[in-house]
């Protein structure tokens, strides 16, 4: 095995550790933000950087889905900006699906050397068969769908999708999901 190979080898090792490494933090901490009113509290004290933590953990949480958004009436109570929130929030969710698309491609580099398997060629045939439905079916999903992105996201990666296709599908759809959500949260809030 030549030297460019094994560097090639650990190098795909090594980011495989930090992506175990951090989605297990993520899952973590997301955990232990839902089941803990403290350290919700806590993180809204620190602001906008708190509401960013919040909304990267709950946007990477597959296990138990709750949008960052959903405590759109806690930030507004401790006197932060609607529109300000919204963006955060926005962008925390978009970084955690960011995440899941190169957990996706981490998942492409390490299978691509066994692509003669007919579930690889199916998946080939897809993608070059419908180049840009999947990026449309994902904006749509992210705007409407109160479910994980990284349901569609991480195969797109998987698939071979390249970042610039996903990524204006994913936030265009965050900020319309966390628009709508926001204003339904806030009517609700308001009539009790």
């Amino acid at each position: 095995m030549n030297s460019s190979r094994k560097k090639n080898i650990y190098k795909l090792i090594g980011s495989g550790i930090f992506l175990l490494v951090f989605v297990s933090g993520m899952f973590y901490l997301a955990n232990l933000v839902q089941e803990n009113e403290a350290l919700r509290e806590t993180v809204v004290a620190y602001g906008y950087p708190g509401i960013l933590i919040v909304s990267l953990i709950s946007g990477f949480n597959l296990a138990v889905p709750i949008p960052a958004i959903s405590f759109l009436p806690l930030f507004m109570e401790s006197g932060l900006d609607f529109w300000t929130t919204i963006i955060v929030i926005t962008i925390g969710v978009t970084i955690a699906d960011t995440i899941a698309y190169f957990l996706g491609r981490f998942g492409f580099e390490l299978t691509s050397g066994i692509s003669e398997g007919k579930i690889f060629k199916k998946l080939a045939s897809i993608h070059k068969q419908y180049p840009w439905g999947p990026p449309l079916l994902l904006f749509f999903f992210a705007a409407l769908a109160p479910l994980p992105n990284e349901v569609l996201v991480i195969p797109m990666g998987f698939l071979g999708y390249r970042f610039i296709h996903i990524f204006p599908a994913v936030l265009l759809g965050n900020f319309i999901f966390n628009l709508l959500y926001s204003t339904g949260v806030i009517t609700i809030f308001e009539f009790l």
